[in-house]
């Protein structure tokens, strides 16, 4: 979680380095959260306080994707919508995915499935990581422009 030692280079962030060479060689991203109590996970909150205002995932676009245990989900996609992109310029796709009664479609053993519950999310799964790859490729020109300017505005505004 977030602590003021991140600006001073301490020791416990030593592993950071590594993850932002990592986030900075992506196009793109999917993002994966439970719904925890109807929210995004407080670990996948900071995850983006910790990446505002650095380039690591500035104009990428991203695929929000919720997994329900119930018939839920649409709060997670709504808060990562909301509350995630600004400072860290991230781009989300108007497609997203959520996995509702994820016991019924995402198990290991395809006959714990229920095979149209399964198919129809398989089948959405395929269009929006489709779409992710057209919204990489599109957007790999944006930031190849070189007129994004991170450095002098740092905040999305």
């Amino acid at each position: 979680m977030w602590d003021e030692d991140l600006a001073e280079g301490a020791s416990h962030w030593a592993g950071f380095g590594h993850l932002a060479q990592q986030l900075a060689g992506s196009d793109a991203f999917v993002i994966v959260s439970p719904e925890w109590h109807g929210m995004v996970t407080p670990a996948l909150k900071n995850f983006f306080l910790l990446w505002s205002g650095t380039d690591e995932l500035a104009h990428k676009p991203a695929l929000a994707c919720a997994v329900s245990s119930g018939d839920g989900g649409a709060y997670v996609i709504n808060e990562l919508r909301t509350s995630s992109y600004k400072n860290s310029r991230l781009c989300w796709l108007p497609e997203h995915l959520i996995a509702r009664q994820v016991r019924k479609i995402c198990n290991e053993d395809s006959a714990d499935n229920d095979s149209e519950k399964h198919q129809r999310f398989a089948e959405r799964c395929q269009h929006s990581l489709r779409l992710l790859t057209a919204y990489a490729r599109a957007l790999q020109s944006v930031r190849n422009e070189g007129f994004v300017e991170n450095t002098k505005f740092p905040n999305g505004m």
